[in-house]
C-alpha cells in the first residue's frame, strides 16, 4: 500500500510515471500545504488554486526532485510571493479606499506610498536567483540566524553572509531608485500646480 511508503519510495516510483504514488504524496501533503497557503493569503480560492499549480509543478520536475517536502515547502514558498506580488496592491488599494473614511494615523496618499514600496522590495526578492532569495528569506522573514541558515542549505557561514549583504544592496539600489522617480513625479506635480497646469492620470 502506498500509505505505507516513505517520501523517497513515493518519489522514486513517481519519476517513473507511477501516477498512484504521485497521488498518495498529494494526499500526504495536501492538507499541511493548503492551511500554510490559506493562513498567509487568507483565500480559500486562491490557496486551492496555488496548491493546484504547486502540484503540477511538481509532476513536471519530479526527475529532477531530490527531496519532495523540501520541494513543495521550497514551491509553496515562492508560490505565495508571487501571489502576494500580484495581488496586494489591488487588494491593499481597496481596503484603503474602503476604509478611507475612518480615523487614520496616515493619509492614504502615504498608505499606497508604503505600499509601493513593500511591493519593489517583493519584486526584487522573486528576481533574485534561488539561494540568495532562500537566504534572504531565511533570514529576514524566518528570523533564523546565519549558522542556521549555513547549516540547512549545506553553505558556508561566509557564502550566507555575502549572499545576504549582496541582497540587501540589491533592495537597497531598488528602493534609491523608486525614490528617485518618486521625487521627480513629486516635483513635476509641484511645479505643474505652481503653474496653473491641468493634468490627467
Amino acid at each position: 500500500m502506498t500509505e505505507n511508503l516513505t517520501d523517497a519510495e513515493l518519489l522514486s516510483l513517481s519519476q517513473t510515471g507511477d501516477e498512484k504514488a504521485f497521488e498518495a504524496i498529494m494526499y500526504r501533503y495536501n492538507v499541511q500545504l493548503y492551511k500554510y497557503i490559506y493562513t498567509r493569503i487568507r483565500s480559500e480560492h486562491d490557496a486551492k488554486d496555488l496548491l493546484q499549480e504547486v502540484f503540477i509543478s511538481c509532476w513536471k520536475n519530479r526527475h529532477s526532485i531530490n527531496n519532495i517536502a523540501a520541494y513543495l515547502k521550497r514551491s509553496v514558498h515562492y508560490a505565495i510571493i508571487d501571489w502576494q506580488i500580484e495581488n496586494k496592491k489591488i487588494l491593499a488599494r481597496q481596503t484603503i479606499l474602503l476604509e478611507k473614511d475612518e480615523p487614520s494615523t496616515y493619509p492614504v496618499e502615504d498608505q499606497l506610498i508604503s505600499i509601493e514600496i513593500r511591493e519593489e522590495v517583493e519584486t526584487e526578492i522573486s528576481r533574485m536567483n534561488e539561494t540568495m532569495r532562500k537566504i534572504f528569506v531565511s533570514s529576514r522573514w524566518e528570523s533564523k540566524s546565519i549558522p542556521e541558515i549555513a547549516r540547512e542549505y549545506g553553505l558556508s557561514e561566509q557564502t550566507v553572509k555575502n549572499n545576504l549583504s549582496l541582497a540587501l544592496k540589491r533592495i537597497r539600489l531598488r528602493l534609491a531608485a523608486f525614490f528617485l522617480v518618486l521625487v521627480y513625479i513629486l516635483v513635476t506635480l509641484s511645479l505643474q500646480f505652481l503653474n496653473g497646469t491641468t493634468f490627467h492620470f
